[in-house]
């Protein structure tokens, strides 16, 4: 099963994330992958959801070495720490890929959990910008359920997803 969620930038996705893995684990489910936030000084930071360790994805004022958009560039160590926990979530009950953006449609960054949830093997939970849903559901090459991220349904829509994600997980 493959859940993609959708929204505006900063309307809330990765807040519903972390809802449905809070209550995918006090379900007994296992959770890994990856969650990115933005920090106070406008850096993004990747964090493994098992472990919860944290590394700098992408940063506006430290130039890295690494892919880049216009305004950042992006630190081969934070996806090097990534792809490694997306890595070893993919034997979990879920898989959560916050988020795939425009370095992964020009096969960078993370790009290569593309290929694992076109696979169809592995339930995951992948978070698109809604801007970028047209260009990233034909290379995932699977039906997927998506939700969009609203300032109306912010609030109930981790029960939405965790009902949906909870029979898949259950009925495997």
């Amino acid at each position: 099963m493959v859940i993609i969620i959708t929204g505006a930038i900063g309307i809330g996705k990765t807040t519903v994330c972390e809802k449905v893995v809070r209550t995918a684990r006090g379900q007994g489910h296992s959770c890994s992958g990856i969650i990115t936030r933005k920090a106070g000084n406008e850096d993004i930071v990747v964090e493994d959801v098992r472990t919860g360790e944290t590394r700098v994805l992408a940063s506006t004022g430290v130039i890295y070495q690494g892919p880049r958009t216009a305004k950042y560039f992006f630190n081969p160590e934070g996806i090097d720490f990534g792809i490694q926990a997306i890595d070893r979530g993919a034997s979990s009950d879920i898989l959560l890929v916050d988020e795939l953006g425009p370095i992964e449609l020009r096969g960078q960054g993370f790009s290569g959990v593309v290929e694992q949830i076109a696979s169809g093997n592995i339930n995951c939970i992948v978070v698109i910008r809604k801007g970028l849903l047209s260009a990233f559901l034909p290379r995932l090459g699977t039906a997927a359920s998506v939700f969009e991220t609203t300032i109306d349904n912010r609030e109930e829509l981790s029960g939405e997803i965790g009902l949906v994600l909870t029979r898949a997980v259950t009925t495997e």
